[in-house]
C-alpha cells in the first residue's frame, strides 16, 4: 500500500515488541519477524520503487514479512516511527522552551505513533501480506506502552477502505491532526495531487473498534 511522504524528523524512543518469528496471519508461506540491520538495503529500495521518503527507516523499528520458499526473501514490510513531544524536553533546552513559549503542547494523547513505510512487492500483492504486516504492527503498538498510544498515518484516499478495515478513521476536521504531522500531510496533500491525482488524508486508529 503507498503511502503519502514521511517526514523526516523523528526519533527512535519507543521500543516495539515483536516476536523474532511469527507465521504470516494466514498467508501460506509467509513469516513475519522483526527487521535486522542487514535489511537495510531491501527496505531502501523498496521505500524508493515506491517513491517515498528514504529517510528515517530504522530497520530494527520494521516488521518485515519474508517468503521462506525463497530463501527468506522480503516481500514486504512496515515500520512504527514514534514522534518526540518536543514540550517535554527538559527546561533549559532551547527547542523545548520554544515550544512551550508558542503553546505547541501535543493535541494528542500519551505516545504518539505513526504507522508508516508500508510497502508489498507487486507478485505478492493483494494476497494479504501488506494487511498481516499492518496488523502485526498495529498489535505492537496497542501492547508497546501501558496504555494504547495515539497511532496515526498518512495515505492515499483511495485507500481509505483498507485501513477502515484495520479500524483506522479518517481525520476530518484538521485541528484534530497531530500538530507533527499537519506539515507533512500539507506537503503530502500537494505530491499526492501531482503524482498520483489522488488525496493525501491523515487516519487515526479507533482503539474500540479493534
Amino acid at each position: 500500500r503507498r503511502r503519502c511522504v514521511p517526514s523526516r524528523h523523528r526519533v527512535s524512543a519507543t521500543r516495539v515488541r515483536c516476536a523474532s518469528r511469527a507465521s504470516g496471519d494466514d498467508v501460506p508461506g509467509v513469516t513475519l519477524r522483526r527487521g535486522v540491520p542487514s535489511d537495510a538495503d531491501a527496505i531502501r529500495a523498496g521505500v524508493l520503487r515506491e517513491s517515498m521518503n528514504p529517510l528515517g527507516l530504522d530497520p530494527t523499528r520494521f516488521v518485515v514479512a519474508v517468503d521462506e520458499a525463497r530463501g527468506g526473501e522480503i516481500v514486504g514490510f512496515g515500520q512504527l516511527k514514534p514522534w518526540e513531544t518536543l514540550s517535554d524536553r527538559p527546561k533549559d533546552d532551547v527547542v523545548g522552551q520554544v515550544v512551550r513559549l508558542l503553546n505547541l503542547t501535543p493535541n494528542w494523547s500519551g505516545e504518539l505513533l505513526e504507522l508508516a513505510s508500508l510497502v508489498v512487492t507487486k507478485e505478492r500483492r493483494g494476497v494479504g501480506v501488506g494487511t498481516a504486516v499492518a496488523r502485526r504492527l498495529v498489535t505492537d503498538a496497542k501492547t508497546a506502552e501501558a496504555r494504547p498510544p495515539t497511532l496515526c498515518l498518512l495515505t492515499l484516499r483511495s485507500t481509505i477502505p483498507f485501513y477502515e478495515r484495520l479500524g483506522f478513521e479518517e481525520i476530518v476536521s484538521p485541528e484534530y491532526v497531530p500538530r507533527p504531522l499537519q506539515a507533512e500531510l500539507a506537503l503530502g496533500r500537494v505530491v499526492a495531487r501531482l503524482a498520483r491525482n489522488d488525496e493525501c488524508v491523515a487516519m487515526k486508529m479507533d482503539w474500540e473498534k479493534t
